[in-house]
């Protein structure tokens, strides 16, 4: 790999082995570097692909603009958050991070506040990827020494909740927070019932929603065939599965898709153990 532009003193952009453009990070991997210059591969601690298009020319000019300080406030943030969910963030995520927090800062500065409607939300439903937003914030607050609201606690949240998806679409991200309080409210008023979010029925609960409602966002349905153990809870608990009709009829007019047995089935199981929470 060879220097095509030196962004700042661990940022790089080159060209891989596809002649992709992408931007190496690595501690002074830039520093005294200049255009032409080969790239010690085992300088190189992360590689960030640039898309391709108007989107991709405009995170670039981004990264080339902003100032350094917050550049290195976007790869602390995610390498925190990669040492905290276990690594499973995607580190493309870095140009929409990088964005977010640079325009998060000037809003800042020039006294503009937009207000973080889900952020109720989103610490009900990702408290992990809020309390790495938690930190995140008192970095930039600390560093900076700026005070940027709470609500820029959950917006770095959506921003890792996304990391994480196959596809990284924060339409999708916003949309499955939305389906989740709906999702529980429907569960509230049909089952007369306010849920315990400290059982351990809650927290299966919760982590099977979030991978239910990514599978319907991504058109992909679990299909066992299990008809008999469907019927037989059917049966037996009639006002489980009247909910998980409900929920059933929601996400088919909200996403226009007819949900499997299996993940009627799945809903079900779960609705039994969380309107019945003994554990704790």
């Amino acid at each position: 790999m060879k220097v095509i532009k030196v962004l700042n003193n661990s940022l790089v952009l080159t060209a891989d082995d596809d002649n992709r453009e992408v931007i190496v990070m690595g501690k002074g991997i830039g520093f005294n570097s200049k255009t032409g210059d080969e790239i010690n591969p085992a300088a190189i601690e992360k590689v960030y692909v640039v898309q391709e298009g108007q989107k991709g020319r405009d995170y670039l000019r981004l990264i080339e603009t902003a100032p350094t300080e917050h550049i290195e406030i976007v790869q602390m943030i995610l390498s925190e958050a990669n040492r905290q969910l276990n690594g499973n963030i995607n580190e493309q995520i870095f140009f929409t991070l990088a964005d977010h927090v640079s325009f998060a800062i000037e809003r800042h500065h020039k006294g503009i506040t937009i207000q973080n409607r889900l952020l109720f939300e989103v610490k009900r439903f990702y408290p992990r990827e809020f309390a790495v937003g938690l930190q995140a914030l008192a970095y930039i607050n600390q560093r900076l020494n700026i005070q940027l609201p709470e609500e820029e606690a959950g917006n770095i949240a959506f921003h890792l909740v996304n990391g994480q998806t196959e596809v990284q679409n924060m339409e999708h991200t916003l949309l499955a927070v939305k389906m989740l309080k709906d999702i529980f409210n429907i569960i509230k008023y049909h089952f007369r019932l306010n849920i315990d979010t400290d059982s351990l029925n809650y927290a299966r609960f919760l982590v099977h929603m979030q991978f239910f409602i990514q599978r319907m966002l991504d058109g992909k349905q679990m299909t066992s065939k299990a008809d008999f153990l469907f019927a037989q809870m059917m049966a037996e608990y009639p006002h489980a599965y009247r909910g998980a009709l409900l929920i059933r009829d929601y996400v088919k007019n909200l996403l226009q898709m007819e949900m499997s047995n299996d993940e009627l089935l799945y809903l079900m199981i779960h609705l039994t153990r969380i309107t019945d929470q003994p554990e704790a």
